[in-house]
């Protein structure tokens, strides 16, 4: 990074914060609803209109964070991302002549052109994220047991299920299988750009693809790998999918279950704030999974 170092952390750190200030306005509009239903319509002497402009301008604040935030990471990751390829021809210049004619000259393209460009979105977009994936999940889940412990608990039985599906899912003992997909991948993709670079002389002869035995043998190789890759998770990408988003399903009937007993005239509004930020937890599992596959890759 040279000297951009310092801009990945505090790119972090405003992701951290951005995290935390996002369930602020949920927790504005719970106020204006809980407000709204417990004055019977009469709205003078409340802070229903302040609740709305504090809603409105953190939600502003937190896009401009959000969006500072990432503008430090680009710039760090696109200093990565030059400096990689630049003491990679480096490299290249100073290597004898004989290590190319052992190399695939597509091979090594795709080293130094796509797999830099790589860093950019783990540097730029994932990592930030991080932050922000971890510390927003932690508030959510106090924001939840504190405002009703009851509702509290019975949303958690979606998250822990959904928790339970991803370990599964990034679990390290199907790094190997991942392993020979990525790999399988890369074969494949510089046979490709050896075989663009033939094309002339495809054309000049009337060859086809099948001429390229590693190109097609690559090709086959993928597609076996694709389906049996798909076929694996296809079960447990469903049940993760129908856990995350069983909010409502559970909050609902527990809801009325409360009403029913005439805890509290607010368990309307307590229902309507945990339909509404319970779902903030399923958007920063996906962020921490795509985390996980990044850094496998």
């Amino acid at each position: 990074m040279g000297r951009r170092k310092a801009l990945l952390p505090l790119s972090v750190a405003l992701s951290a914060i951005n995290g935390l200030l996002s369930l602020v306005p949920f927790v504005l509009v719970w106020l204006v609803v809980r407000t709204l239903l417990t004055t019977g319509g009469n709205l003078a002497a409340t802070p229903v209109w302040n609740y709305a402009l504090a809603a409105f301008a953190v939600s502003v604040f937190n896009v401009l964070l959000y969006f500072l935030a990432l503008t430090l990471s680009h710039l760090a990751a696109f200093r990565v991302e030059t400096n990689m390829r630049r003491r990679a021809m480096e490299r290249l210049m100073r290597a004898p002549l004989g290590f190319f004619d052992t190399q695939s000259t597509g091979r090594m393209r795709k080293i130094i052109d796509e797999y830099s460009a790589q860093t950019h979105t783990f540097l730029a977009h994932i990592l930030p994220d991080v932050a922000g994936s971890v510390v927003a999940p932690i508030g959510v889940i106090v924001l939840l047991l504190a405002v009703d412990w009851q509702l509290g608990l019975a949303s958690m039985l979606p998250i822990v299920g959904a928790f339970a599906i991803m370990d599964y899912m990034t679990n390290p003992k199907n790094n190997d299988f991942q392993r020979l997909y990525l790999d399988a991948q890369e074969k494949m993709s510089a046979e490709a750009v050896e075989y663009v670079r033939g094309i002339p002389v495809v054309k000049v002869f009337q060859q086809t693809v099948f001429s390229f035995k590693r190109f097609y043998n690559s090709i086959i190789n993928y597609r076996d790998l694709v389906i049996q890759y798909t076929l694996q998770w296809r079960s447990p990408m469903s049940g993760y999918i129908v856990a995350i988003n069983a909010f409502a399903f559970v909050l609902v009937p527990v809801g009325i279950l409360l009403m029913a007993h005439g805890s509290r005239p607010s368990v309307v509004a307590d229902v309507v704030l945990y339909v509404l930020i319970a779902p903030v937890i399923s958007g920063n599992i996906m962020k921490m999974m795509y985390l996980s596959q990044n850094l496998f890759m």
